[in-house]
């Protein structure tokens, strides 16, 4: 918890250092929208930013969930304003270097313009996005000996805490049963980082309402780890008959069984061999960093989440370069892959790219 608060302190010393000079930028080029008071935003947000995520279980309950929305928003116009001001500054190189610096007395304000008002949308459209999921549909083919097709909802990377929650989760739980799958799995990142907090809202108790015949299975992700204590988390998760699998497996109807991994950044964990070849392998794990080691091993399908998909452009282009698979549904050899960008969101309710989702995949006999 340590280093996640300096973390967060980190961010936000940067966050004043550089906002300081975003602020005078926007201030030089449109002083009639950034006054010289207007600084006091620029400094006290990232402080806005901050607390929640460091001192939430001190705060008031809804001055918690205040500031985090409020700072939200202002981390994801701080990233998008560093672009612009790059884009600003390498433009004032280009004019420099060709000696039109009389183009530039008349082109520069309409370039923070232009770019202030792009990110507006861009915030406005990644808002629209995170309360509008969708269901993504998967189908695997098999010729292993089924009983019958079986219906599988996964979904990851819901994140409770003071911006997610009970009326998000109540929205997911509903989403989830009107699939009336077999089974759910959860992917890991359920809470965001603070499970006290959670416990105050009551965020996890609508999972109680969702229904699946062959039950409800789970595996950590990094974020769970944050949230202070996995043994409370379980619990609290087995009253909503949810059962975490950490480096163990199940055997449901005598055909399918479903491996779950710990979080592979905290505890490493070996792709365990297929023993029983006649059943219908399910490999589930947080980062998708095994999908190449669980098809040599012979599993049937790869769960992971994690990546977000990145969450907001450009940074998909990062998680594209990290893993062999970073969002959607791919083949390794005979195994199916499914990586979801996730139900929720981290730091700014924004997502910018492929929306969220939960993913029902349907197990066919060939």
């Amino acid at each position: 918890m340590k280093k996640r608060s300096a973390f967060f302190i980190f961010i936000c010393l940067v966050g004043m250092g550089i906002g300081i000079g975003q602020w005078f930028i926007y201030n030089e080029m449109l002083p009639n929208i950034f006054d010289t008071w207007t600084i006091i935003f620029f400094v006290l947000l990232p402080v806005i930013f901050t607390l929640p995520n460091i001192i939430k279980n001190q705060l008031p309950f809804a001055l918690a969930k205040l500031l985090s929305v409020v700072g939200g928003y202002w981390l994801i116009f701080f990233y998008y304003s560093i672009y612009l001001m790059l884009i600003y500054f390498l433009l004032y190189v280009i004019v420099y270097i060709f000696g039109l610096n009389e183009y530039w007395q008349v082109i520069s304000a309409k370039i923070i313009m232009a770019g202030l008002l792009l990110i507006i949308c861009l915030i406005i459209k990644g808002t629209w996005n995170v309360f509008h999921p969708v269901c993504r549909r998967v189908v695997v083919k098999t010729d292993k000996p089924l009983k019958r097709d079986y219906s599988i909802v996964f979904v990851s990377d819901i994140h409770l805490g003071t911006i997610i929650g009970k009326s998000f989760s109540q929205k997911l739980a509903a989403q989830i049963n009107a699939q009336v799958s077999d089974m759910v799995l959860f992917g890991g990142d359920i809470i965001d980082g603070n499970l006290e907090f959670v416990i105050r809202d009551n965020s996890s108790s609508p999972f109680k309402k969702i229904t699946a015949t062959l039950g409800k299975y789970a595996v950590y992700g990094n974020h769970d780890y944050f949230g202070g204590s996995l043994v409370k988390e379980q619990s609290l998760l087995k009253s909503a008959d949810i059962r975490f699998l950490k480096n163990e497996s199940v055997v449901l109807d005598d055909c399918l069984k479903i491996t779950g991994l710990d979080d592979y950044i905290y505890h490493p964990t070996p792709i365990p061999p297929v023993q029983e070849d006649n059943l219908f392998q399910i490999l589930m794990e947080h980062e998708p960093y095994q999908i190449a080691a669980a098809s040599a091993a012979k599993y049937d399908l790869y769960l992971a989440g994690h990546t977000h998909a990145g969450q907001f452009y450009p940074d998909r282009l990062v998680t594209r370069r990290i893993y062999a698979l970073d969002y959607g549904t791919k083949l390794f050899d005979k195994m199916t892959a499914v990586v979801s960008n996730g139900y929720g969101f981290w730091g700014t309710p924004v997502r910018l790219g492929p929306p969220p989702e939960i993913v029902l995949i349907k197990i066919e006999k060939i």
